[in-house]
């Protein structure tokens, strides 16, 4: 089956085959009607697209993978850690590996390979299931676009977690996409979370070397009343993997969600961590890391939709370029006319570390509502001199000094949640990057630091 000539008969026989029941077929069939009315992006023509060009960067005629690979998938970031979690593998295009403990089962935790609950959990994924891409929340009209609808058609396999009403999940659960074979991965992940449940969420991607592969996934996540969600998303593919995600939260009356992307591989990755507040007191804290290398490209588009009053948001991401890379930065706050009191902020970083990188940031605030408050912020530059110097003046060598400061830009965003071990991960994969790089390179404002020493000793 080729993702860019889907048929109808070709997904009616695949869902037969897989024993899905009939309601599944239907909303996959829905699905590919959308994609018979829909153009693969356009960048000339779709705002959300300006920056990126679509036909350039995404290959979209590729077979669809749909086997699991008999290949051994790495360790993930929760095997390191002495923690009993849950968790799921989905090797190409297939679920191998499910675990919950055993009192977590008990207590009503599911794990699940998504085909298996859409009939054993028939009732919480037909309820949730494609929810988040098919609405019209802002009333645009404008919906999702053929990257989303193709996924929606055509998802091969993924995970499907349920956090029943009241539960706290202590430990992080786990899911691990991993690509060994080319083609195109088509990845869906649901996860929904009860009310004053809590839970959080890993959601590693990885790939061998050396494999063309363009993986399009979805992830929808549902937070209930009074739910607390932290969902941390690391993008940590080979250089040659391209990668369109769409995660999706939705937050209910005075639930609480905190998210994190860490984005350090991919020859290109467009990321999509968008949040809905649907209901009043929702709270959503969006944040995101990257660090860019010679020709990697990240569009990174948060957006916040607040659609109930009383409500709060406060995005911020940060990133690090090198070489001849290009990031995206849009991120997008829409407050509804009936969305009083709602308190949002928006902030996007970059440091420019080499010459040849470039960063484009564009923060949009869209307001249909006077009484809130609101703001928004970007910042572009290099390594400032004047922290270059204090860590010189006290005995510390340049090319350490050059390390510490991009270590520091990182940890205000690392250290704001609790999430074991992501930390230590993040910034070893932004380690890599620098040992690989030639720090005699990194770009500092020379001039700047001579008037400071100049100041310093008059």
């Amino acid at each position: 089956m080729n993702l860019d000539a889907l048929t109808e008969d070709e997904l009616t026989r695949r869902s037969d085959a897989a024993g899905e029941p009939s309601w599944l077929r239907d909303r996959r069939l829905a699905a590919f009607k959308r994609t018979l009315d829909q153009a693969w992006p356009d960048s000339r023509k779709d705002e959300f697209w300006r920056s990126t060009p679509f036909d350039r960067r995404f290959s979209i005629d590729r077979e669809v993978v749909d086997g699991g690979a008999d290949a051994s998938p790495p360790a993930t970031l929760l095997d390191g850690l002495d923690l009993e979690a849950a968790q799921a593998r989905v090797v190409d295009g297939a679920v191998t590996e499910v675990s919950v403990p055993t009192d977590l089962a008990e207590q009503g935790l599911v794990v699940s390979d998504l085909a298996s609950a859409a009939r054993d959990h028939a009732e919480v994924v037909r309820r949730a299931l494609g929810t988040l891409t098919t609405s019209d929340p802002d009333g645009t009209g404008a919906g999702e676009d053929r990257t989303v609808a193709v996924n929606d058609a055509a998802w091969t396999d993924g995970v499907f977690v349920h956090v029943p009403a009241e539960l706290e999940v202590a430990t992080p659960i786990g899911v691990h996409v991993h690509v060994t074979e080319p083609g195109a991965h088509l990845p869906r992940i649901l996860v929904v979370v009860e009310r004053h449940a809590r839970a959080t969420i890993y959601l590693e991607h990885t790939s061998v070397d050396g494999i063309d592969a363009l993986v399009d996934e979805v992830v929808e996540v549902i937070a209930h009343d009074g739910a607390e969600v932290q969902l941390a998303t690391l993008q940590s593919w080979a250089d040659e993997v391209q990668h369109l995600s769409l995660q999706k939260v939705q937050a209910h009356r005075d639930a609480t969600v905190r998210t994190l992307s860490v984005t350090t591989g991919g020859a290109t990755v467009r990321l999509r961590p968008e949040c809905d507040l649907v209901g009043p007191g929702a709270e959503v804290r969006p944040l995101g890391v990257y660090f860019a290398d010679d020709g990697q490209w990240f569009d990174l588009q948060p957006y916040v939709r607040h659609l109930a009053p009383h409500a709060s948001s406060d995005v911020l991401f940060k990133g690090a370029l090198q070489g001849r890379s290009q990031t995206v930065f849009r991120g997008n706050v829409f407050v509804h006319r009936d969305a009083v009191g709602t308190a949002t902020d928006e902030n996007n970083k970059s440091l420019i570390l080499t010459e040849g990188a470039h960063a484009d940031s564009t923060p949009f605030l869209e307001i249909e509502c006077a009484d809130i408050t609101a703001g928004h912020g970007s910042a572009t530059g290099q390594i400032d001199a004047r922290h270059l110097f204090y860590l010189q003046s006290r005995g510390i060598p340049r090319e350490e000094a050059l390390r510490l400061i991009v270590y520091g830009f990182f940890r205000e965003v690392l250290t704001e949640l609790d999430l074991p071990g992501l930390e230590d991960a993040a910034l070893a994969a932004i380690e890599g990057r620098i040992e690989a790089a030639d720090l005699s390179s990194f770009q500092v404002n020379d001039a700047a630091l001579r008037d400071l020493a100049e100041e310093v000793e008059a």
